[in-house]
């Protein structure tokens, strides 16, 4: 019967069913999907309002338009027309980021004050003021300084955001827009995207903390959310390479990183990323360590499927090459005893609870990773739940070399 219960969470989150735990059960929610981890010793309460629109979503001339919404809901509505000074009384600070395909909202606050914050912070994200003075001063001096260039981003950051790139079809250095594409968005773009995206069916939330559900519920109806609106299309850059070089000067190293498409979430793969990389134990410190002064991997989820990531800091182009001989055979011959299984999980949970502990940046690491909005106790489950033959099958199946791109940045003689 435990088994069963398993393998109904898992597929329940592979489809993408939100669920809400409370005694003991699970509980479907319509309407604005909404993940209530309720913990009745904490005293702080941490809240993730996630719309599901982002830069990829962005076509050419509306790039930087998600960012620019972003700032523009912490400009204030007739409601709260300044929001900053409301939520300082209470010790808050209101925070946002723009992601390819998330705007997210968050804020830590004391549970006694949790509703007086909450309610501020959905009448701003759902019934903005959009005051035009304002919007345009919040253009000149925080949208358009903020755009991406190139020369932004260290060697290691360029080689995995272009990894990036080639395995989601996207284009990283346009995540918050050009300049001239800004330049002309107007009030009414802005309103435009925000009545097609800011809406119940596209948007979520994630609250971990001694909150009551029913409070919740009536502070989402009296805030009076839109529904039944459009949903983003992610849109596709084809860069038709599996493989680039990019020289830096000044750079006498070489940072790799190979990128891996993955089709479909299996909770396998958070295992496998602790056995191959980011440890001292992981397999790929044992088989590198010679040509390389780090080693790591990483693991990344999108609606469009996830990407698993190898890096390599390489001494060398000599010592890129030998890295580059060497990991199609660590790939192939790869195998899991028990005690490294074991110990590969042990890892991973205790991750997992700091994660848990560690306020809002620890919960939105791990919805960077929980892609279906499961609880922290049902993916620590899932990961006690998996065994050696379903890693290693996903491991043979799309972790071929071949299949791989492979992003080069430094020195190349």
């Amino acid at each position: 019967m435990a088994e069963a219960k398993k393998r109904i969470i898992h597929e329940q989150s592979i489809n993408n069913v939100i669920v809400n735990y409370r005694d003991g059960k699970i509980h479907k929610e319509v309407g604005m999907k909404q993940l209530v981890i309720k913990e009745q010793s904490k005293s702080l309460v941490h809240t993730v309002i996630g719309i599901k629109t982002g830069w990829r979503h962005e076509p050419v001339g509306k790039r930087g338009i998600s960012h620019f919404l972003e700032h523009a809901v912490f400009l204030g509505n007739p409601s709260y027309p300044a929001p900053d000074d409301e939520v300082a009384k209470y010790g808050v600070q209101l925070n946002g980021m723009t992601g390819p395909e998330h705007i997210l909202f968050y804020f830590t606050s004391m549970k006694e004050d949790f509703n007086k914050i909450f309610r501020l912070f959905l009448s701003l994200i759902f019934h903005p003021g959009f005051d035009e003075t304002r919007l345009e001063k919040e253009k000149k001096e925080k949208i358009i300084p903020a755009v991406s260039q190139e020369s932004d981003y260290t060697p290691w950051e360029l080689a995995y955001e272009w990894a990036r790139n080639l395995v989601f079809n996207w284009q990283f250095i346009t995540n918050l827009g050009t300049e001239e594409e800004i330049a002309l968005l107007t009030k009414d773009d802005l309103i435009d995207w925000h009545r097609r995206y800011f809406h119940a069916d596209n948007s979520f939330i994630l609250i971990y903390g001694d909150i009551e559900e029913h409070e919740i519920a009536k502070t989402l109806k009296d805030i009076d959310i839109p529904s039944n609106r459009e949903r983003p299309v992610a849109l596709k850059v084809n860069h038709e390479k599996k493989e680039i070089f990019i020289e830096r000067e000044g750079v006498d190293n070489v940072e790799m990183v190979y990128g891996f498409r993955l089709p479909h979430y299996d909770i396998g793969w958070e295992i496998l990323r602790v056995i191959l990389g980011n440890y001292s134990i992981s397999r790929l410190q044992k088989e590198f360590g010679e040509f390389t002064y780090t080693v790591g991997s990483t693991l990344e989820w999108t609606s469009t499927g996830g990407g698993f990531f190898l890096y390599f800091g390489a001494t060398s182009i000599e010592a890129a090459h030998s890295v580059d001989k060497r990991l199609s055979q660590v790939l192939e011959r790869l195998d899991i005893d028990e005690q490294e299984l074991a110990l590969a999980k042990k890892i991973r949970i205790l991750e997992i609870v700091k994660m848990k502990e560690g306020g809002e940046r620890g919960l939105m690491r791990f919805l960077a990773c929980s892609p279906y909005l499961r609880n922290f106790e049902e993916m620590i489950e899932g990961i006690r739940w998996v065994n050696k033959d379903r890693i290693l099958s996903l491991a043979r199946e799309f972790l071929i070399r071949q299949r791989a791109v492979k992003v080069g940045v430094g020195k190349k003689s």
